[in-house]
Order: C-alpha cells, then sequence, then structure tokens
C-alpha cells in the first residue's frame, strides 16, 4: 500500500469511526461492511487472503463482534468465506467461478430485459436515456486511463444496467442480480484495469441501449448476452487468471 493510499484507507477509517459514534452499533456495522465490501471489490484484499480479525479492527476503528457481523454479512454476498481455525478470507477468484457468475447473470439479466422493455414506460426510457449518456461521458475517460477512471465508470455501469432493468416487476430477482452484478465487479475490474485497453464496451453499451428503446427485445438480448461474455474472454484470453 502506498503512503497516499495508506492516507486514504486512514480517513476512510476515522470517517466510520465517527459515524459509529453517532449511530450506534448498528451504524457501525453497516458502515464497516460497508466499506469493507468495497474494498473487497476494488482490490485492496487480494482474492485468497486472510482477513485477521485484529488487524480490521485497528484499521477499521471498530470493536472485534463488529468486525465479525461484517465478516459475517459479506460471506452472505460470496466476497468472503470461513473455514474452521483458519478463519476469515477473501473469496478466491478463478474462471470457473467466473463462468458460473456470468451463466447466472446473463439467465436473470435477459429475462428481465425482456420484461423491461415490455413495460417500461415513458419514465423508465427517460432514466435509461440519462444513464447512457452519463456513462457514454465515463468511457471516454476509461479508454484513456482504464486505473484511474474505472471506479466512476462502474458507478456508472452500474445505473446504466439498473436503468435499463428498471420495469422489471421481481425484487427478489433484483437482489439476486445485485449480489451476481458485485461479485462480477472484481473480474470486470481486473478485465478492464490489466487486459488491453476496453476499446469496444461502448459499442456494446451503445447495440443494447439502442435495441431497448427500439423496444426489439431479441435483439437486446443477443447484445446483452454477448456483453456479459466480455470480461471472461478478456482475461481468459489474455490469461489474468490460473484455473
Amino acid at each position: 500500500m502506498t503512503s497516499v493510499e495508506y492516507d486514504i484507507f486512514a480517513l476512510e477509517a476515522s470517517c466510520l469511526h465517527g459515524n459509529s459514534a453517532q449511530g450506534g452499533a448498528k451504524t457501525a456495522v453497516e458502515a464497516a461492511y460497508s466499506m469493507l465490501r468495497r474494498h473487497l471489490i476494488n482490490g485492496r484484499y487480494p482474492q485468497g487472503s486472510r482477513l485477521k480479525l485484529d488487524y480490521l479492527k485497528s484499521a477499521y476503528g471498530v470493536s472485534g463482534s463488529t468486525v465479525r457481523e461484517a465478516l459475517t454479512r459479506l460471506i452472505g454476498d460470496h466476497l468472503v468465506i470461513f473455514e474452521g481455525q483458519k478463519g476469515f478470507s477473501v473469496a478466491p477468484m478463478s474462471l470457473a467461478d467466473l463462468d458460473d457468475l456470468t451463466i447466472a447473470r446473463t439467465t436473470l439479466d435477459c429475462a428481465a430485459i425482456r420484461e423491461s422493455i415490455a413495460l417500461g414506460d415513458d419514465e423508465w426510457e427517460a432514466r435509461l436515456i440519462a444513464a447512457f449518456h452519463r456513462l457514454t461521458r465515463a468511457e471516454e475517460r476509461l479508454v484513456v486511463d482504464p486505473s484511474g477512471a474505472f471506479d466512476d465508470w462502474e458507478q456508472r455501469n452500474k445505473a446504466f444496467h439498473e436503468a435499463l432493468l428498471a420495469a422489471s416487476t421481481s425484487k427478489w430477482l433484483e437482489r439476486l442480480r445485485d449480489i451476481l452484478f458485485h461479485n462480477t465487479e472484481r473480474y470486470r475490474r481486473l478485465s478492464a484495469t490489466q487486459g488491453p485497453p476496453p476499446t469496444s464496451v461502448h459499442a456494446e453499451h451503445s447495440e443494447i441501449f439502442e435495441a431497448a428503446l427500439a423496444r426489439d427485445a431479441d435483439r437486446a438480448v443477443k447484445a446483452l448476452e454477448e456483453h456479459l461474455q466480455r470480461a471472461r474472454k478478456v482475461i481468459g484470453d489474455n490469461r489474468l487468471l490460473l484455473g
């Protein structure tokens, strides 16, 4: 960790500690969970690494019980695993896991986009247009500086996919899609920042966007299926993961 990264980490931890002091145990757990989740997804803790309670207590300025509850919630998100005497560790990444995640996302998202196109009204269209516009600007920056622009792009990418599927009605499926999206973020980050410049990602999003606005569900599903394979193809072709 560089000195700049350490300073940012310390600042975030101090903010967490201040929030927990004001809001009590429940707020402390929520804050620790949110910060740990973000740090797991952005790769601050490498895949497979041990998550030691004493270190996390000190780093985040919270109690052991708060850290344990936050980690237990992250097990539910499949970002953390617990093994007997070994304790908590960051869930590993693998091509097999990415294949499984991609199949699951494709199944849920393609069903949802058909429903969203069928049920979406003018408000849905307006939200989708706005999200696509913001994503376009972020993708211009992503091609130039994948590492520096990734976090902003990822937020706008999530907003675009949420807007795309917003007219789908099942809240349970929405929750499942959210879990899958966050788990695949680790792979998207690897693909975007360690693979070739992501020059084609905007064209992929444009095709999905145009098909959705045209209410062409078959075209939209085909474009979305191809888009969801992107990280797997880049990571596999460039040998960014073993296994």
